[in-house]
Order: structure tokens, then sequence, then C-alpha cells
């Protein structure tokens, strides 16, 4: 039950830090599919031509695309192909959404590296149910990335520290546990992230605590704090 409602708070956290974009020349689909998705608490830019959301791209932070495949300016096709072509926007996940059904299409759009492919008419509740999946994946490789960055970072200032005094050497999985003690993370929580048992979790700290010759967890929280003194 806890699980559930932590993973309903996090869809919702998503959904109202997120914005889609919809490209489609049908305007009353693209009204519908709006109307639907904001009710759903997700922020949504419409575009009804290929070449209108190149243009609002350009300075808008975007996280995710849903587009038609048969547009009368471009197709969606080589809409994605222009994306590929622009680094800043290239990374942007994207869905298919479109009357063209058959299974050549679909693996056309899969290769292209499209997240899903919905024919129309289509069921919004799958649209969410795959919106939701997709922004969540995307959340844990964003999570992934900024605890590789604070890891190498936290290295540095490590290895900064005053050569005169003791030095510690941590492995990466130390400095996984340390940066976790440093967040305030619980030992179920950390061995969740990690992919390890509790017990080895506890291991680690131990290690820790001997290797910094620190008393316990708490002064081992602050230990990120001392090393940009130089202790």
């Amino acid at each position: 039950m806890i699980v559930k409602e932590k993973r309903k708070k996090e869809i919702q956290l998503s959904r109202k830090s997120s914005k889609i974009m919809i490209i489609d020349d049908e305007e009353r689909l693209l009204i519908a599919i709006k109307k639907y998705l904001v009710t759903k608490q997700f922020t949504i830019i419409l575009c009804n031509s290929a070449k209108e959301a190149l243009y609002k791209l350009e300075n808008e932070k975007v996280d995710l695309l849903i587009i038609d495949i048969l547009m009368s300016d471009m197709s969606g096709y080589d809409l994605v192909r222009s994306l590929r072509n622009d680094p800043t926007i290239s990374h942007i996940p994207f869905i298919f959404l479109t009357a063209k059904g058959m299974t050549e299409d679909r693996i056309t759009g899969y290769k292209m590296g499209c997240k899903a492919y919905l024919g129309k008419p289509f069921d919004p509740e799958e649209l969410v149910a795959i919106i939701d999946n997709i922004l969540s994946d995307r959340k844990n490789i964003t999570n992934i990335i900024s605890i590789k960055t604070e890891i190498q970072n936290l290295r540095k200032k490590i290895a900064s520290c005053d050569k005169s005094q003791e030095t510690h050497k941590f492995t990466n999985r130390e400095l996984s546990i340390l940066l976790g003690v440093s967040k305030g993370l619980s030992n179920k929580d950390m061995a969740h992230n990690l992919n390890i048992s509790v017990r080895n979790v506890e291991n680690y700290i131990t290690r820790l605590l001997n290797k910094t010759s620190l008393p316990n967890r708490v002064a081992l929280a602050t230990y990120k704090n001392w090393t940009n003194k130089g202790e």
C-alpha cells in the first residue's frame, strides 16, 4: 500500500513538472487530446504542423513529443529526422500517434526510436499510461546521471584535500553509500537504489566509519562538508 502511494505521488509530481508537445494537423484532435491531458495535470503545447513544432522547440523545453505521421507540410518521419540533426533537441523521446497501423509502419517507427506507436482511434487512458512510463524512465535516467555527477564531484573534493593530512581511498560503492548518508537516506533506501542488501549497506557504513575514524553515522553524514574545508 505504501509503495502504491509513493508511486502515485511520483506520477503526480512527474506530471506537474513535465511539458508535452503534440504535433498534428487535425485541430479537433489536438484540442481533444489537450483537454484530456490537462485534466491529468500535464502542461501541453500544441502545434498544427511540423514546421511550427521545429520553431517552438527553439525556445521551449519539452519532455515528450506526440507526433502524427501523416501531416501535410512534413511527415512525422521527416520531422524526427530533422530533430535528430539538432543535438539540443535530439534527446527528446517521442510517441507516434497515427492512422497508419500497418506492421511495416510500426517497425519503421520503432527503428527511428519511438517509445510507443498508437493507432487512431486510441484509448486516452492508454496514452496516459504510456506517457507516465516514458517520463518515469526518463526521470530514472536523469537521477542516475545526477548521482554519478555528484559522486564524481565528491571524489574530486576528497582528492583535493591537503596532501599533508591523512587521505582516505574509497571504492565507487563506498562513495555511493557516503553520498546516500550525506543526503539522509535510510539503509533500506540505499539498498534499493544500489540493488544490494541492507546488510551490505551496514557493512559499507562500518568500513567508512573505520576509514574516516569518525564515531558515528551523524558525523559521517557531515563528511562531505568537512572535505570542502580540506579538514
